[in-house]
């Protein structure tokens, strides 16, 4: 804005200059007309010399008049007895400190010559230079500041805009309101709101293909696994096998049933991401946690398995003798019991299978109200513990698995308004060690 005025002022002390010139030079135009006109002398060889008023040298005016012969007719005081300029021409020139109009009129047989000081057109010019650029920088400062008021109030609208679409987790996709903004920032608006649209329409169809698929592939592959069971049964009680044909067979049988129950693992996987992404933890309700641990620790009912698996519970002082603790009897929070069992299962999951075959994995309720689940495996990179929240990435754990596990309860974890935090080497550095923040009830 300063800029323009700038330059804006430039033209316009541009044209004042111009126009100035104009008026003085049309002013000196006029007083040589006029001298042009005065008496003749009586005697060729005398010159009258007019007198001036009582200015300063710097202000005064020359003027002269001249015959056709160049005889110096007619002069003001102050001006010399030599011509200021060639009078053989009109001329309208500036030199030095000095504007000179040179006027013939043949038919006068004379010459007028007037000249003005420059000083008047600059002190013209920076009159008005003053009356431009003095109110503007009166009015510059409060044109900043009122323009920075207006900016802000119109574009307060967007920074809530932002503050929502930054708040917003990674897969909310909901419009954003259009009423309230600037008329020129609502097809912007409009814009993210059917781009919105768009993504829930692919990421709606992408959950139905998941889900459809993993169920339509259930029912085949449980009837497989049975098939495969009833060989197996049929296989061991035959006797026309012996050997290492038959201890061959029996290797290619067990490996197809390990690659059947893979299967089914990802399967029931995919159809709990669906839950997940559907909102299967939007519906909350008080619940407890010590509950929802010992109903999905039951699960885990193989003699291997439930060496392993250790529950901690919170403790509260006892109301028979200070000092000593019992277990708490309940830790209540807001969210869903399916849902918080399907995030408890994939963790217990997620450490038994990571951890080896004979380390520890212990389950802990806490009153924060939270559930933490720590194993004594090699654990993940810390540089990979953002990444392995996004569904079928993983680790660099060569046990198998399908990347779906922490997504899933990354997932539940925010529909119920809590946060899966991951902290790994867990202790002694190895380990991890993975806390599901929930909101109490």
């Amino acid at each position: 804005m300063t800029g323009l005025w700038l330059l804006g002022s430039g033209l316009a002390l541009y044209a004042q200059w111009k126009e100035t010139n104009r008026v003085l030079d049309t002013a000196q135009e006029e007083i040589a007309t006029t001298l042009l006109l005065l008496p003749t002398p009586p005697s060729t060889d005398s010159t009258i010399v007019l007198p001036h008023p009582a200015i300063s040298h710097n202000q005064a005016m020359l003027m002269q008049v001249y015959a056709k012969d160049g005889r110096l007719v007619w002069r003001t005081q102050q001006a010399p007895d030599k011509p200021l300029a060639p009078l053989t021409k009109h001329l309208s020139i500036s030199e030095g400190d000095w504007h000179i109009v040179v006027l013939p009129a043949p038919h006068l047989d004379r010459i007028a010559v007037v000249a003005a000081p420059m000083h008047d057109r600059l002190e013209a010019l920076l009159s008005g230079a003053q009356a431009l650029l003095l109110p503007l920088l009166a009015l510059l400062p409060l044109t900043a500041l009122t323009l920075t008021w207006m900016l802000r109030r119109v574009f307060r609208r967007l920074d809530d805009l932002n503050q929502d679409l930054r708040a917003r987790d990674r897969g909310e996709l909901d419009p954003v309101a259009v009423t309230g903004l600037p008329r020129e920032l609502t097809p912007l608006a409009e814009g993210l709101n059917q781009l919105f649209e768009r993504l829930m329409q692919v990421r709606q169809a992408e959950r139905a293909f998941a889900a459809n698929s993993a169920h339509e592939l259930r029912t085949p592959i449980a009837a497989a696994q049975a098939q495969l069971q009833r060989l197996v049964h049929e296989f061991t009680h035959s006797v026309t096998m012996q050997g290492e044909e038959r201890a061959a067979m029996l290797q290619r049988i067990d490996t197809l049933g390990r690659q059947l129950t893979r299967l089914h693992h990802l399967c029931v996987k995919l159809l709990q991401l669906s839950r997940a992404d559907a909102g299967v933890g939007q519906h909350t309700e008080p619940v407890d946690l010590i509950d929802v641990a010992q109903l999905v620790l039951e699960e885990f009912n193989q003699p291997e398995q439930q060496a392993r698996l250790h529950l901690e519970l919170p403790t509260a002082p006892s109301d028979e003798q200070a000092g000593d603790a019992i277990a708490s009897e309940s830790v209540m929070v807001q969210g869903d019991l399916d849902a918080l069992g399907i995030a408890l299962r994939n963790l217990i999951e997620n450490a038994l299978l990571h951890s080896g075959e004979t380390q520890q994995v212990t389950v802990r309720i806490t009153p924060l109200p939270s559930i933490e689940v720590l194993d004594e495996g090699p654990g993940i990179p810390p540089d990979r513990l953002d990444t392995v929240r996004q569904p079928f990435e993983r680790g660099e754990s060569p046990s198998p698995g399908h990347g779906l596990g922490l997504a899933i309860v990354s997932a539940i974890a925010r529909q119920m308004g809590g946060t899966l935090d991951l902290v790994s080497p867990a202790a002694n550095g190895h380990g991890l060690h993975a806390k599901l923040l929930l909101r109490p009830a």
